[in-house]
């Protein structure tokens, strides 16, 4: 393999393993996963719970409100009952009388109800905040070691941009570009390793392959990477070819 090719699958390898690293350094530790997970379905669970205290006190203030205005104009009705002139205008009068009177029934019933409600949330809330202490204790035990250990994740991942850097800098422009091309069409690698599988049918015949689209490689290409000739590409994915080790 020639020292052209060695670079590209060290590049390959750094750029595979900052990315883990990076993603690591964003994420959360597999050692955590599951408590995070926990902790952070308990939070939502609670904000859920949160928010239905909020709207069952919103209704309980809305009905309440619409309970004191209707009694306003239900006041202000039963006044105008000795003023009216004629029976036409007392049959309206009396409709609009029952219309409010109707409305402070529903409102009052809606505001009783939207209090138990509320209690029932708010006792709700109480319970499942006071059980989430314990968790968010641990959570935070966990996360404050994570924060520790994080200085040095970011340390790796700043020596991996400097060995990225340092072979970039060993190759051509026209190689990175090809590397680059390639590798934006597939992230998760630009390069794939050739091998010898057992032809299908073929008595124990073989014939090389690549790894990443399993499209036979000719012989000549073989040659062609084992040789040095630089950055030899699948006839099928495009990917970089190259040996992992001379076959026994």
């Amino acid at each position: 393999m020639s020292q052209y090719l060695e670079k590209i699958v060290e590049l390959q390898d750094a750029v595979n393993r900052l990315r883990a690293t990076e993603h690591r350094l964003h994420g959360v530790p597999d050692w955590m996963r599951e408590l995070h997970e926990e902790h952070s379905t308990t939070k939502a669970e609670i904000a859920e719970i949160q928010k239905a205290v909020d709207e069952a006190a919103h209704d309980r203030r809305t009905a309440e409100a619409a309970a004191a205005d209707a009694q306003e104009k239900l006041k202000k009705y039963q006044q105008q009952i000795n003023r009216v002139s004629n029976q036409r205008e007392y049959g309206a009068l009396l409709q609009e009388i029952d219309t409010v009177k109707t409305l402070i029934t529903t409102s009052e019933e809606t505001a009783i109800s939207s209090l138990e409600r509320h209690e029932k949330a708010e006792g709700e809330l109480g319970a499942r905040k006071e059980a989430f202490k314990d968790l968010n204790k641990r959570y935070s035990a966990e996360l404050a070691r994570w924060e520790g250990e994080k200085p040095e994740v970011a340390k790796q991942a700043e020596e991996l941009k400097t060995r990225i850097a340092a072979l970039r800098g060993a190759l051509s422009r026209q190689m990175l570009s090809q590397f680059d091309r390639i590798l934006d069409r597939y992230p998760a690698g630009a390069i794939a390793p050739i091998r010898l599988i057992e032809r299908p049918g073929g008595k124990g015949q073989k014939e090389w392959s690549c790894t990443a689209c399993n499209y036979r490689i000719r012989p000549q290409s073989v040659v062609e990477v084992r040789n040095g000739t630089p950055l030899v590409q699948c006839d099928s994915c495009k990917r970089i070819l190259y040996l992992e080790a001379d076959p026994a």
